[in-house]
């Protein structure tokens, strides 16, 4: 009895954290369509995305997160898009898995700004592995081999105002909670708020790009949590940041753009809370492939090499004045 009350407290516990709890990526501006629907389609490209997070290595049962997903636009023209994404997370003795569909349409405020509006239905299937808990009472089997399952109807969706240089995005998860009752899981949920402001400073000159970010989630009755990102661009290929989350972890991310089709990104994040006597860090490995591209225009083309000619004979003209 006394191992069946145990298990009770473990799955209870279990099931409460991970349904307060989204998964964390340090490196979110690789992960933004993990946190915003309103990310398909506002780029014009179709993108393939595969994310794995290793948390607190060396804690025992610590979570690992995993999630792909594929995203683009009509011709990629970058006005209506849709994508599709897997979505697993694992933590102690609990495993989920969603999958989900996406849908955004993006409006042109004005020649540089632009309006993305994203939603984003799904399911998600919550497993207990019972038979791999620790019991208190050796040999007793009242739990062997058992599986806790659980499953819930969820709808995410958000927004994404956007240029080239700024960004600001919110979303909203777990949309539905209580409203779906013909499901196992859905009271259970919680709504999940996200967050994300950026801009670019561009250095043409240095061929440099510097990119200060922050992101805030809050999901009651957990109190709100911030990260912020400093990452430095050279030359379009090779970049670095420095992460730090509030009253959590400091970190930093490395990543490099093969062939204007493959970035590579690399995370790790210490943590700074007490927590970090038990663990020895966290990584994260990011890749992100370009499947398809807009093609140029006839126009595009034009500006394109009439903007390489001019930079040329500009080149040419300071290399007179300097001899």
């Amino acid at each position: 009895m006394k191992s069946l009350l145990t298990i009770i407290f473990i799955v209870g516990l279990c099931t409460f954290a991970n349904a307060q709890q989204q998964g964390v990526y340090s490196n979110f501006l690789m992960n933004d369509y993990y946190y915003n629907p309103a990310i398909a389609g506002s780029k014009d490209v179709h993108m393939a995305n595969l994310s794995y997070r290793n948390q607190w290595v060396g804690f025992e049962d610590a979570p690992v997160n995993m999630n792909a997903n594929f995203y683009g636009s009509v011709r990629n023209k970058g006005k209506a898009g849709y994508g599709a994404s897997i979505v697993s997370e694992k933590s102690g003795l609990v495993n989920n898995t969603g999958i989900y569909l996406n849908y955004a349409q993006h409006f042109k405020l004005s020649k540089k700004l632009k309006l993305g509006f994203g939603i984003q239905p799904g399911y998600i299937q919550y497993r207990v592995k019972l038979y791999d808990a620790v019991l208190a009472d050796q040999g007793d089997e009242v739990l062997t081999g058992s599986v806790y399952s659980a499953n819930a109807i969820d709808v995410n969706a958000g927004f994404h105002l956007y240029s080239n240089k700024f960004f600001l995005m919110g979303s909203l998860q777990h949309l539905l909670t209580r409203q779906i009752q013909f499901t196992s899981y859905n009271s259970n949920l919680a709504f999940h708020y996200n967050a994300i402001l950026g801009y670019t400073f561009e250095f043409p000159k240095k061929k440099f790009d510097l990119q200060p970010s922050f992101m805030i989630k809050y999901t009651n009755p957990i109190p709100m949590q911030w990260t912020g990102m400093l990452k430095g661009t050279f030359n379009n290929k090779i970049w670095a940041g420095l992460i730090f989350r509030s009253d959590d972890a400091l970190g930093f991310s490395l990543g490099i753009k093969l062939k204007e089709r493959l970035n590579i990104g690399y995370g790790f994040d210490y943590s700074v809370s007490k927590i970090r006597k038990y663990n020895s860090g966290s990584h994260e490995v990011m890749l992100s492939f370009v499947i398809t591209k807009k093609k140029p225009t006839l126009e595009e083309e034009d500006d394109k090499l009439n903007n390489s000619i001019m930079e040329d004979m500009k080149q040419k003209m300071e290399e007179k004045e300097k001899n």
